[in-house]
């Protein structure tokens, strides 16, 4: 298993590699840079405008920029925000955690709900819980994530149960720590929720599926013939079959939530990656919008092997055939 793992990150660093270039040579294509809006303003002369061109090394051929990105990357250095004036990496700092914060959120969420609930529904197949759950979750796959969102900020304004924007209140600042944690979350859930709702009617409707499919296999009534307990054929041969090729799916869903936080974030005025990037792309803040692209290339990246690693440790045929 060792040695599969690490044969696995050599393959990772190839993939974030060519990630990394490919996101490079897309922002060496678009035209103009950070200084170009600069330079329409006719209050900053020419040669301030060459001298910042040196400073930040836009001038440099597209690929020593490159490797000299790549230099101090290497180094822990994610280059210099223009548009911030910060390091690149004080400003991820504070944002990967608040989408963490909020897409793990989302993920417990429409896990926590789908897969019960599908187990529940397929064994009651064709009653009205079964029937009100795969309708619930046609329009939960229907209705787009920014759309949910949006329905979201029109039930916190009309009845003034949430937060309707941001991650914190205003006299957060002020409070004790329980207090800030308890507003924290208050702010959370209307963002947590619209992400786990547009998750929800994939996870369970695979997982309906699933426990169908390992319903009507025949070791299931062989299992009951031996007389074992109902909650030892629903743990040891119900469950843990039906859920493997929903962990397959795990690191797809962590990157389809990712990106589709970032609608959610500048919906909300959620202060995560979303919200940065937009602002980095507009502006053209090129060491900005590589350092995000590192950062979410490399949740992308660890989701797939946490998936693999779970699917190695749930299924027994995976770790003989390895």
């Amino acid at each position: 298993m060792i040695r599969a793992v690490l044969l696995r990150l050599s393959h990772m660093a190839l993939v974030l590699l060519g990630i990394v270039f490919l996101s490079f040579v897309m922002m060496d294509f678009a035209p103009g840079d950070f200084l170009s809006q600069m330079a329409m303003n006719p209050q900053i002369s020419p040669r301030v405008i060459a001298a910042l061109k040196e400073q930040y090394g836009l001038g440099l051929p597209f690929f020593t920029q490159f490797l000299h990105w790549m230099w101090a990357l290497l180094h822990g250095d994610l280059g210099y925000s223009f548009s911030y004036h910060v390091p690149v990496s004080d400003l991820i700092g504070q944002r990967v955690p608040m989408t963490l914060l909020l897409t793990v959120s989302a993920v417990l969420v429409a896990w926590g709900a789908a897969l019960p609930l599908a187990v529940y529904g397929a064994r009651r197949k064709g009653g009205l819980v079964d029937r009100s759950l795969l309708s619930f979750s046609y329009l939960s796959i229907s209705v787009p994530s920014f759309f949910l969102a949006l329905l979201g900020l029109l039930l916190a304004e009309k009845t003034g149960w949430f937060p309707i924007g941001g991650a914190r209140s205003a006299l957060s600042a002020q409070a004790t720590t329980g207090d800030r944690f308890f507003d924290l979350l208050h702010h959370l859930v209307l963002p947590a929720l619209t992400l786990a709702l547009g998750s929800f009617g994939v996870l369970y409707r695979l997982m309906r599926s699933s426990v169908l499919e390992i319903l009507a296999q025949p070791f299931m009534t062989a299992a009951r013939g031996r007389g074992l307990l109902e909650r030892i054929i629903f743990w040891r041969y119900l469950f843990r079959n039906a859920v493997n090729p929903l962990v397959t799916l795990f690191g797809m869903e962590l990157g389809g939530l990712l990106s589709g936080a970032a609608f959610t974030e500048m919906i909300f005025g959620w202060p995560g990656m979303g919200r940065l990037m937009l602002h980095a792309v507009m502006t053209r803040d090129l060491y900005l919008v590589m350092g995000g692209v590192l950062m979410g290339a490399i949740l992308l990246l660890l989701g797939n092997l946490l998936s693999d690693l779970m699917l190695y440790l749930l299924d027994p045929r995976v770790r003989e055939g390895a």
